[in-house]
């Protein structure tokens, strides 16, 4: 294997990681804010689900967290909308 090969295949193994630690890092701040005591799991990913995309559900949990005054950065947005969609949305981002 040659040594762009090697840059490639980590690279593609940090990408992995991160989105895997964002994803459990969403995981923790869902549960912290307590988002199920207003949702059930029907909610998220099914037919009748508003998150028609990807931007939609995202936006959807900043409007939620600023409603329930979360005071989440972006990137904890991000984090929670990435463990959404891994758990129940699978939309392609």
């Amino acid at each position: 294997m040659d040594m762009l090969h090697i840059k490639l295949f980590l690279a593609a193994l940090l990408v992995s990681t991160l989105a895997f630690a964002d994803a459990q890092e969403g995981a923790e701040m869902f549960n912290e804010a307590k988002c199920m005591e207003c949702h059930n799991v029907e909610d998220f990913g099914g037919e009748d689900s508003k998150a028609k995309d990807y931007k939609h559900m995202r936006d959807s949990v900043d409007a939620c967290q600023r409603n329930n005054d979360a005071e989440w950065f972006e990137e904890d947005v991000d984090s929670v909308a990435d463990h959404l969609n891994k758990e129940h949305y699978k939309f392609k981002k």
